[in-house]
């Protein structure tokens, strides 16, 4: 009698298992949208080996994520935002034209806004996450001088123009180093990360994990 108990008390433990594992499958199932890489300024699409190798380890299927390049030492944020429409618009096109989610890093983050609010990329874009954005400029940007330089300076008329709007979710440092001051990363749904550097949002599993939550 006690061993048909101890029975189905295992196979009560084995199924409960099992919904739990079908459910987290689940889960993990529904959230496979295209996702779309924006580096930041002087950056690379390298900048995201880390991350990118993150969700593939956890199951993302690699042919969903795209990584965008642009030269923002060259173009404006405006241009940039330009070609990002257009790569937006390819990816879509491949994936039965179903919205993308945009992970933006630094600048990345203004140019993706752009693309939102001016180029009619709201309705083509499902979550859209910046990590250490300068959302409402950043004094560093006085240091250089390129176009996308111009417009990432405090008061700019860039920013101006975008008036606050297009933002999500955002993901900011309190120990950034780049953004000054650091709360000029807060717009949308922020949410404070480790105190990490600028370029650690990139690879640090804690801002990972979070990002991944914002993403639902």
């Amino acid at each position: 009698m006690q061993k048909k108990q101890k029975s189905k008390m295992m196979l009560s433990v084995l199924a409960g298992a099992a919904l739990f594992g079908s459910m987290m499958a689940g889960s993990a199932m529904a959230q496979t949208e295209p996702l779309v890489f924006v580096h930041g300024y002087s950056g690379s699409t390298s900048n995201f080996n880390t991350m990118v190798s993150r969700f593939t380890s956890d199951g993302y299927p690699s042919a969903k994520l795209y990584r965008f390049g642009y030269n923002s030492l060259y173009y404006s944020n405006k241009s940039s935002a330009e070609q990002l429409r257009n790569f937006v618009n390819s990816v879509r096109s491949q994936n039965a034209s179903v919205p993308v989610s945009i992970v933006a890093h630094s600048n990345g983050g203004l140019v993706s806004r752009w693309y939102r609010v001016k180029l009619g990329g709201t309705s083509a874009m499902s979550r859209f996450v910046t990590l250490g954005t300068p959302h409402r400029g950043t004094t560093s940007a006085y240091a250089c001088f390129s176009a996308a330089c111009f417009e990432m300076r405090p008061g700019s008329s860039f920013l101006n123009d975008l008036a606050g709007q297009g933002c999500d979710r955002s993901l900011w440092s309190s120990n950034d180093g780049v953004i000054s001051p650091a709360t000029n990363a807060q717009c949308g749904t922020s949410v404070q990360t480790a105190s990490v550097s600028h370029t650690a949002l990139l690879s640090d599993a804690s801002v990972y994990t979070q990002l991944r939550q914002q993403l639902r």
